[in-house]
């Protein structure tokens, strides 16, 4: 019999689980919206990551599992957010002749866009100081929903659901601004064509 290393049985005991558990993760990263397209490719990564990671005994080996998953598609989504900002950031130096030359807003929309940031500052100032508190960090100073949790001493389940608050309120927002009027001439469109 050899040796081995000390985690070895561990990491060999994750591997098979992770084979038993594969359909289940594959369901929670679909729940997740992962592209259906992307998620095999993912958990093979997951199978993977579990060969490279030296981990001791495991309290909770399917517990461990989902963490690992969740977290893997978290790096993924922030991968893919900061790979979006370079792509923006560069087709913007590229054109950046267009840029100088774009002209200023109007009035009117100079007015509007201060309207709805100021409805958007009353919903964050109405809404519970942690749950404001924990969109800044997450948003404006780009922390991880782990790092939050850390900093604020809450489990990241909370993070979630105070971020999941935060967003429901702004999109409800978001909706009562787009709807608040028709843009020019459509309303009288729709009443002529229902009529």
């Amino acid at each position: 019999m050899s040796a081995g290393r000390p985690n070895e049985a561990a990491e060999s005991g994750l591997r098979l689980l992770f084979g038993d558990l594969r359909p289940e993760l594959r369901r929670f990263m679909l729940a997740r919206r992962c592209d259906p397209g992307e998620v095999e490719d993912l958990l093979q990564d997951l199978y993977l990551k579990l060969d490279r990671v030296e981990t001791g005994p495991v309290a909770n080996p399917r517990a461990y599992l989902y963490e690992m998953a969740n977290n893997l598609l978290h790096d993924v989504r922030r991968s893919r957010r900061r790979r979006q900002e370079r792509d923006d950031l560069w087709a913007r130096t590229r054109a950046g002749a267009d840029l100088e030359q774009a002209p200023e807003p109007s009035p009117e929309q100079r007015a509007i866009s201060r309207d709805a940031l100021a409805h958007v500052n009353a919903a964050l100032a109405a809404m519970p100081d942690r749950t404001t508190e924990i969109i800044r960090l997450y948003r404006l100073e780009g922390l991880s929903q782990k790092a939050i949790a850390l900093r604020l001493g809450i489990s990241l389940s909370a993070v979630e659901k105070h971020l999941q608050r935060a967003y429901r309120q702004l999109h409800d927002l978001r909706e009562r601004l787009e709807g608040d009027g028709p843009s020019c001439g459509e309303g009288e469109g729709r009443s002529a064509r229902s009529s």
